[in-house]
């Protein structure tokens, strides 16, 4: 059994050794390589943008975490999870390499993904970076394009506690003279911003609340969003982005945004036998909870039952002030 959640910073070294011995490693095109990093919205930004491309018609993979229900969610080609034989398969694979270089949990998922996205022919291969940037096991990829997304304190054990201690991490997945496209930034983290790379700003997007369902306003035109709230509006706005910088026109695939695959963000789910609305909604810090609070306030109800499960390396008693205020 591989240890899931590290305690310490986690490092490049052992999931190097083992990545630089496959053959494809030594042929990786950088301009099909996105990474993705931020603390809040990099599993809806990469699923926005696979959606995105699947439009376009493109062959993606797509590398997330953690999962729901299975790990084979964690890794994804043309939008549907690997298959339980193909995890089977893709681990015994690489079973030698993840025991000789004792590689962590997260580190031999990353090994399995990308033995299996570069040997399958694909145009873009989009890694969501597990834990903070600069020694995330993803980092090892040499990716030409790099997405920050909303920054904010989490895992402050590792990361630090102070958002220039964490956006100093975030920034470690930009690459010399690369493209990175960013959600709006703290002012007090711009000075971190690395010269040798160009830095593109999300283009503004407004959202909208009618009937019970989420539009955005963009310069691309409007168009309805399959997940709730402002923030996924937001992070749409960093994916539709990238997507013109990549070389598409957003205008053109704008019906994308309403088949975006993203469980568990303010997911309504039927379970037998509830005569009320019942959602899944995975917040897992302050920011997440201020957010969920904002979606919550755009709906009417009688009475509203929250069941919640906060970790212990959390800040649970500012994430319960927040909840109580509702009404």
């Amino acid at each position: 059994r591989l240890t899931i959640m590290p305690k310490t910073m986690p490092g490049l070294e052992k999931i190097r050794a083992a990545v630089i011995e496959k053959k494809w490693f030594h042929e990786l095109d950088s301009k099909k390589i996105i990474t993705v990093a931020g603390t809040n919205g990099k599993g809806t930004t990469c699923a926005v943008l696979e959606s995105l491309l699947l439009s376009a018609g493109q062959k993606v993979g797509l590398y997330t975490s953690p999962h729901l229900i299975q790990t084979t969610e964690r890794i994804r080609v043309h939008g549907k999870d690997i298959s339980e034989v193909q995890f089977v398969q893709l681990f015994l694979e690489n079973q030698n390499l993840i025991e000789k270089h004792q590689l962590s949990h997260f580190e031999a998922l990353t090994l399995m993904a990308s033995d299996h996205f570069f040997q399958s022919g694909l145009d873009y291969v989009i890694f969501e970076v597990g834990l903070g940037g600069t020694y995330d096991a993803t980092n090892i990829f040499p990716n030409y394009y790099s997405v920050i997304t909303k920054l904010g304190l989490d895992h402050q054990n590792i990361l630090g506690n102070t958002l220039i201690e964490v956006a100093q991490n975030k920034f470690g997945i930009v690459k010399t003279n690369s493209i990175v496209v960013h959600h709006q930034l703290p002012e007090d983290v711009q000075s971190l911003k690395k010269s040798d790379a160009t830095w593109i700003q999300a283009k503004t997007i407004s959202s909208r609340f009618e009937n019970n369902q989420w539009f955005l306003d963009s310069v691309w035109g409007a168009a309805e969003v399959s997940i709730p709230g402002e923030r996924t509006v937001e992070n749409a706005a960093t994916a539709l982005t990238l997507f013109e910088v990549l070389g598409f026109n957003p205008q053109n695939h704008l019906s994308a945004l309403n088949q975006i695959r993203w469980q568990g963000r303010m997911q309504k789910i039927n379970w037998p036998g509830f005569a009320c609305p019942l959602y899944l909604s995975g917040d897992h810090n302050i920011q997440g909870v201020e957010s969920l609070i904002q979606i919550l306030n755009h709906y009417d109800w009688n009475e509203l039952h929250l069941i919640v499960g906060i970790g212990q390396d959390k800040s649970c008693d500012e994430m319960f002030a927040l909840l109580l205020n509702l009404p």
